[in-house]
Parts: structure tokens; sequence; C-alpha cells
């Protein structure tokens, strides 16, 4: 495990380091400086690809936050604006 650099205040593997190299991306749950519980999602290569956009005032919200994206985000609709 080491320091991530861009995110200081989590500790991530990568496979660099032998870390979890059949595993995408996943989630970090944290506090931030209010104490609210929030997430992101980082990807294998430590790049973050999502967070939370929010706090949470409990860390049961957040994972529940989290749940609704891994059920929601896979059957997305992709709707171009540009």
């Amino acid at each position: 495990m080491y320091r991530n650099a861009r995110y200081p205040n989590t500790k991530s593997s990568n496979t660099k380091k032998g870390g979890d190299a059949d595993i995408p991306a996943k989630f970090e749950l944290y506090k931030d400086a209010k104490g609210e519980f929030r997430w992101r999602l980082v990807a294998s290569n430590g790049q973050m690809i999502a967070n939370s956009g929010e706090g949470y005032k409990s860390k049961d919200g957040a994972k529940s936050g989290i749940e609704s994206v891994k059920k929601n985000a896979a059957s997305a609709a992709i709707e171009d604006k540009a």
C-alpha cells in the first residue's frame, strides 16, 4: 500500500506495486474536512473517475450512494449534449 499522491488521505494499491491487477476500479469511502462521508471511484491507475459530489451525514448514506451508482451505471443511457 502507498499514499496516493493525488488523494493523500487515502491508501491505494495499483498494478505497479503488485496490487489489485484484476480489479479495474474501486470505491473509496472517506470523511471530508467537515466530517461528512464521501466516496470516489478510482481506476487501477490511481485516476479518480467519479465522486459523490456531495457529503453524507452518515456512512450508510454514502454506501447507499455507491450502491445506487453500481446498480444504475451499467444500464445508463449516454445522452450526447455536445
